[in-house]
């Protein structure tokens, strides 16, 4: 991991040493992120480490804020590389893809003021080959969403969505198939519930440094099949720091998972633990 660190940090280094201090706004970026990620039951069998690349749209800069009547897009898709991958699981490849689409059009402010929005919002995330356990997993969220912005020097930003959502898991694992005969259809599972999410950063007007602290929540509480759910809880925190200007920014997070089934499959709780550091770089 050392290593895998240590590379990011040249690049990032080369990278942002070669791009001129003026900015510009353009929405397109490339990253490059280096992490790891285990179970908490299982750190030694289930540790993994990699570095990834990510190419990104994004329509609305860090430290900015939702305008009326505006549509925003911010898409990232991401391949990522293991130099090590779970130990236990024949079939795991080292690499894996993901893809997130988040769209948010405000069409209200609330008391009249500008930096208080409630908009209409549509989410997707696809994995594939992520997360360890999983083969395959998507999630689509349809619903509502409000943002208020706080502070004229420093500046906080709350958000909050609530929206009906789509979730579908395609596992793919050793252990349950070979020591509980569970076939891979008992192993998979889709239906629908609820989604909630709460967004919380802090921004420093002099540096522009911000602090995240973001939580998600999805209850499958209908349209599962044989009794089926699934449910998760997922906890964010990390920071934002701008290098040379706000085109290049360093990240550095921090993610906790927490995942429910109505059945244990893995014979432990099924929480996984993520470090990683991004370099940013918008053109």
């Amino acid at each position: 991991m050392r290593n895998l660190l240590l590379s990011a940090v040249i690049a990032t280094s080369f990278i942002s040493g070669q791009v001129s201090a003026e900015e510009a706004n353009s929405p397109f970026a490339v990253s490059i992120i280096s992490g790891m990620e285990a179970y908490e039951d299982s750190p030694e069998s289930s540790l993994s480490k990699g570095v990834g690349v990510s190419l990104i749209w994004d329509d609305l800069r860090y430290d900015k804020t939702y305008k009326l009547d505006k549509n925003y897009f911010r898409v990232r898709g991401t391949y990522y590389y293991e130099s090590d991958s779970e130990k236990y699981d024949e079939d795991r490849y080292r690499d894996s893809m993901d893809l997130k689409l988040h769209y948010q059009r405000p069409f209200m402010n609330i008391n009249n003021n500008a930096d208080h929005t409630l908009s209409f919002v549509g989410r997707y995330e696809g994995h594939y080959n992520s997360q360890q356990l999983e083969e395959f997993e998507q999630l689509a969220v349809l619903g509502l969403g409000l943002n208020n912005r706080y502070g004229s020097d420093n500046f906080y930003d709350l958000g909050l969505t609530l929206g009906l959502a789509y979730s579908e898991e395609e596992k793919d694992d050793d252990w349950p198939r070979e020591s509980q005969g569970i076939t891979e259809d008992e192993l998979n599972r889709k239906g629908y519930g609820y989604y909630f999410a709460w967004s919380n950063r802090y921004t420093f007007g002099h540096s522009g440094v911000q602090l995240v602290l973001d939580y998600s929540r999805y209850d499958g509480l209908w349209g599962y099949d044989n009794d089926k759910s699934y449910t998760f809880n997922k906890l964010s925190m990390g920071a934002i720091v701008p290098l040379s200007n706000n085109n290049n920014l360093l990240h550095f997070m921090t993610q906790y998972i927490d995942r429910e089934s109505e059945q244990d499959l893995i014979g432990f709780d099924d929480v996984l633990y993520r470090v990683a550091v991004e370099y940013v770089h918008y053109f």
